[in-house]
């Protein structure tokens, strides 16, 4: 560590350390195995597999998406980045109980709450949008999406400290990125969409290298954490994204709604329940297979180019951590990764193309 990083662990280490008895106090105060369950499922709106299931399911049926997508990666990104830098522990187990669904996520560093920054980025963007439209909704709808807004991210927030994951230094520091991953997107949506609507192929490509660079300069955490891993899927998210708005705006295809650069036109009038089902299984089918397959698939392509390009760095890959941030940035794992999720993205963005070829877009 820096002489700097290292006094300001230091001195958020002794906050992360004196709340211990207060959140041991809330946790058994507040148990009831009704609250075990409720939370320890809640907490899987904010995993990995949520998020790949659900984040492309918006754009197939014809709501605007990739606001949310953007507030998201840059969520799990920043947030990973300042848990590697700060190598923050988790709350003590004990006094603490540990309730979770997903045991890797344990192995991470504590500061910042990633499930709190995400809550708080969803519930400021939807929030946003809907005290922005409010002539689009009656008084009634309006009170009761802000009302379920309110128990998502109330839900999500002290979800973590009653399931022993997190401190209160932590979700508030996970608020705070997830906020103002919020207003950095709000404030750079116009000039960003504008740019990569442009036909030069510069586009593109500036994003890409954007992205890597964020990957490249994330810090190295002392022990081996993993949420590295999570950064590099939503960066290869974010890529994809802005590859398959990019083609999608300079293509001839016009099935897709571009007043939101890519979001599918859907009608329940028109398609029916059934066809709207239809369109769900094969979208998330076509998204199974490409998880399953790419990996290999994409790992054989690469493979002959990466090895000649990095034939003199071969023992010192070989040698290096099992950790994922503590591995050169060229690897072959990790250059694959960033491909399996830049696929799923452009593959959610022109499924408009696959409905419109076997009947299930609007006519």
């Amino acid at each position: 560590m820096t002489a700097f990083q290292f006094k300001l662990r230091s001195k958020l280490l002794r906050l992360v350390q004196h709340e211990t008895p207060l959140l041991s106090k809330i946790q058994k105060s507040c148990y009831t195995e009704w609250r075990d369950i409720y939370f320890t499922y809640s907490a899987n709106l904010g995993s990995h597999t949520f998020y790949v299931l659900c984040l492309p399911l918006p754009v197939w049926f014809g709501y605007s998406y990739r606001d949310l997508v953007y507030v998201l990666g840059l969520g799990i990104f920043f947030t990973g980045a300042v848990k590697d830098y700060l190598c923050l522990p988790r709350p003590r187990c004990p006094p603490l109980v540990r309730k979770t669904m997903s045991h890797y996520t344990s192995q991470e560093y504590g500061c910042p709450s990633s499930h709190s920054a995400n809550a708080a980025a969803v519930f400021s963007l939807l929030s946003y949008h809907i005290l922005s439209n409010l002539d689009s909704f009656t008084a009634t709808t309006a009170l009761l999406l802000m009302l379920a807004l309110l128990l998502y991210f109330a839900s999500m927030v002290f979800g973590r400290i009653y399931c022993g994951m997190h401190g209160m230094v932590d979700v508030v520091v996970g608020i705070l990125i997830g906020t103002s991953t919020v207003i950095l997107r709000l404030i750079t949506k116009s000039n960003w969409d504008s740019f990569l609507t442009s036909s030069s192929v510069l586009a593109p490509t500036f994003a890409v290298g954007f992205y890597y660079a964020l990957l490249y300069f994330h810090p190295l955490p002392v022990d081996h954490c993993p949420c590295f891993e999570d950064s590099v899927a939503f960066m290869g998210v974010l890529m994809g994204l802005d590859i398959g708005f990019w083609s999608l705006a300079n293509s001839s295809f016009k099935a897709a709604d571009m007043e939101y650069h890519g979001t599918c036109k859907y009608s329940l009038e028109q398609l029916g329940y059934m066809k709207s089902a239809f369109r769900l299984a094969l979208g998330l089918s076509i998204l199974a297979v490409w998880k399953a397959l790419a990996k290999p698939l994409l790992t054989i392509i690469l493979k002959p180019v990466h090895s000649r390009v990095f034939a003199s760095q071969a023992t010192k890959l070989d040698n290096l951590s099992d950790c994922a941030a503590l591995r050169p940035r060229y690897e072959l794992r990790l250059l694959v990764r960033l491909g399996v999720y830049s696929g799923i993205a452009i593959i959610a963005i022109w499924m408009d193309a696959v409905y419109q070829y076997v009947g299930l877009a609007l006519d």
